[in-house]
């Protein structure tokens, strides 16, 4: 497994937080003279939320990147090593003796991922507190999610905060001209790793991508231990995975803070490309609108990442998830595991089978 760490800076008004390997969003409610809120003592109350991300790249294949070297940390069980990642030309030439007619064989559709150019800013921003308003000691935000003591919840799933999830996930998806996210009806009876599970599935299948088979209660396993410590998730043990094109372990994987499934979702895949500049980017591998590093963490949760990952492959069949939820200094913390097994697929704790029958 490699880990690209990840600087995120979120701006707010005049407040910028960075941290070095994790996401800091930092929201403010915009509050001046005209807003119809009560100050104390001629002070603004201030939103202070977190919702921060870090992404897990299994180990690096071989890729050209033409801004800057990329590193990748491969990671087993009892061995790390850091692996320069370079490529070498390939070419071969053969010369027929006889020039025989050559039958050209139907075209075979390679699936691929088509990513935006640029960061889609959430619309509705659900990192910002919008516009609040205070009766009797309690806040009421244009954003449903934020508490009545205007700060980000440890986890929210109310009704109200996840339409508005909902909402920016799938203008996001419109601007990707993708259909919108409909979730299940039982997306409140399902569990946090569940609701994880049938996101990412939900994400595959609106690109044309197979499912993800079901939850694997080893990867779970390796997830939660993730989970609990704010950290990428590795390759699991007691889990028979298969080897990519490069020989390596067929996995990838994501960690996420925050107080929702739905809001570690878009920043995974909607958050992970370039900012129209390198202080407005919070993926520091997205050093252009070019560079290989853009999208990377989205595309390797989507099954494969051309320029750090093969991956599981997008047009595997066979893949398991493993996933994690804990909360940890205050904050959700979510994992996404995605292994191929290396023969047939192993008991399921939980199927998209499943679900598309009871809920989809």
């Amino acid at each position: 497994m490699t880990t690209r760490q990840i600087r995120r800076i979120a701006m707010a008004g005049s407040l910028a937080i960075s941290l070095s390997g994790a996401l800091l969003w930092s929201a403010i409610s915009p509050v001046s003279a005209s807003d119809p809120v009560h100050l104390t003592s001629g002070v603004a109350s201030t939103l202070a939320g977190a919702v921060s991300k870090e992404h897990s790249l299994s180990r690096s294949a071989p890729h050209t990147e033409n801004v800057a070297h990329v590193t990748a940390r491969v990671t087993d069980s009892a061995t790390a090593k850091q692996v320069n990642v370079t490529t070498a030309a390939r070419k071969s030439a053969v010369t027929p003796k006889v020039v025989k007619p050559v039958t050209t064989p139907p075209a075979v559709s390679t699936p691929r991922i088509v990513n935006p150019q640029t960061n889609i800013a959430p619309s509705p921003n659900f990192l910002q507190a919008g516009q609040c308003t205070q009766v009797n000691g309690a806040w009421s935000c244009t954003n449903p999610c934020i508490t009545s003591q205007m700060t980000f919840p440890v986890v929210s799933s109310t009704p109200a905060c996840t339409s508005y999830l909902l909402l920016a996930i799938n203008n996001a998806r419109a601007v990707e001209g993708l259909s919108a996210m409909v979730l299940p009806s039982n997306w409140y009876s399902l569990s946090v790793p569940e609701q994880l599970f049938v996101v990412a599935d939900l994400e595959r299948t609106a690109r044309g991508l197979p499912p993800y088979l079901g939850i694997n209660a080893a990867l779970s396993a390796r997830s939660q231990q993730a989970a609990e410590t704010n950290t990428d998730p590795g390759v699991a043990s007691g889990f028979a995975v298969s080897t990519d094109p490069g020989g390596y372990p067929a996995m990838g994987g994501a960690w996420s803070g925050g107080f929702s499934v739905l809001a570690a979702d878009y920043m995974w895949m909607y958050d992970d490309g370039w900012g129209g500049s390198v202080s407005a980017t919070s993926n520091i591998a997205c050093t252009s609108s070019l560079a290989a590093g853009c999208w990377a963490h989205r595309d390797e949760l989507l099954g494969s990442d051309p320029g750090f990952n093969p991956g599981v492959g997008l047009a595997s069949t066979n893949c398991e998830m493993g996933v994690g939820y804990a909360i940890v200094g205050g904050s959700g913390s979510y994992v996404d595991l995605i292994e191929r097994p290396a023969a047939a697929a192993p008991a399921m704790t939980f199927t998209w089978a499943q679900e598309v029958a009871a809920g989809l």
